[in-house]
């Protein structure tokens, strides 16, 4: 299987060139916007969303022209502005092996300037002069917002069933994805049935990468992970292997993945509640049943490429999506 690195090579250059827009929107601004803004360009990152509307586009046989490269900077803009809402939310202090934006200046800096790039988006959306592609990146922005508030209102509920789980990571992740791969289908005038099923393949692998992080919160190390193991398990949030073990654990053990929930909820951090859960995880192979749901969600989107030629753009949809399936990072 090729690695990340061989997947995205094809578009290096055109990630330098989306990288110079989005710097030079920061240029002249505040000194704190562009700080910030160079903070996120330089703080790692795959551009795993841009490069699948550069893949899509491809595909699609649309040139990568400024209209497309605009795009792809504004769904990557779109991505970092929530990530700087998201760490503040979350009161994180780590991402991609560097400190948050939040930790270094404060949250009300990370939260206003990432309304300040969420704005930019907008402009550079407005560039590809299409209102349906504009219509369908501003419903997008919406969805994930309201994705991070269902994740909000149900913190406190350990119990939820796997169709509000997956509700919540369409709308805060799978939606990004799921637009990011169909809006070249719009610019380039591709018919409905090929636009929906880019549309369902960019979600169901949005939901494939989601899930894999959740897995990530409790195997991965931090070196390849980029922030601290149980992060996520630590800031109480609920997450499929959690879900999984909850709806399978014995009444007793349900009382005991409750209060350390509600440590979590309450900041109380405690290295030896993350060892109880990861033992209870291990019991019942939780792990294993969510790469089998990773499975079938791979075996959808791949279904969904069907409709396309095979060649070597589409190859390289599906190489992401291996890549994105079994990633340990």
């Amino acid at each position: 299987m090729q690695s990340i690195t061989q997947i995205i090579s094809p578009y290096n250059n055109h990630i330098k060139k989306i990288d110079q827009i989005i710097l030079e929107f920061s240029k002249g601004k505040s000194p704190l916007i562009h700080e910030i803004s160079t903070h996120l360009i330089k703080s790692g990152g795959k551009r795993i969303r841009p490069i699948l509307l550069l893949m899509a586009a491809d595909l699609c046989c649309q040139e990568i022209d400024a209209a497309v490269l605009s795009l792809a900077a504004s769904v990557e803009m779109i991505h970092s502005a929530t990530l700087l809402h998201d760490d503040v939310v979350d009161n994180s202090l780590m991402r991609r092996n560097q400190q948050t934006a939040n930790s270094i200046w404060d949250n009300k800096a990370s939260i206003l300037v990432g309304d300040y790039i969420f704005s930019i988006a907008f402009q550079l959306m407005v560039k590809s002069d299409s209102l349906k592609a504009l219509d369908l990146l501003a419903k997008t922005s919406s969805i994930m917002a309201d994705g991070e508030v269902m994740q909000l209102e149900n913190s406190n509920n350990i119990d939820i069933e796997f169709e509000t789980y997956i509700k919540i990571i369409y709308g805060k992740t799978a939606i990004l994805f799921s637009s990011a791969c169909c809006v070249p289908a719009i610019i380039a005038s591709k018919s409905e049935e090929e636009f929906l099923a880019l549309q369902e393949f960019g979600k169901n692998l949005g939901i494939i990468f989601q899930i894999i992080d959740d897995i990530l919160d409790y195997t991965a190390t931090q070196q390849n992970l980029g922030k601290k193991i149980g992060d996520d398990f630590f800031e109480g949030k609920v997450t499929l292997p959690l879900i999984k073990l909850y709806q399978q654990a014995s009444t007793q053990e349900r009382d005991i993945i409750n209060k350390i929930h509600q440590d979590n909820l309450m900041s109380i951090k405690n290295d030896e509640n993350l060892r109880k859960i990861m033992d209870l995880i291990a019991k019942y192979d939780i792990l294993t049943q969510c790469k089998q749901v990773v499975k079938s969600y791979k075996d959808k989107a791949i279904d969904n490429l069907k409709i396309f030629d095979d060649n070597s753009e589409k190859q390289r949809l599906i190489s992401m999506l291996n890549h994105s399936s079994s990633r340990v990072k």
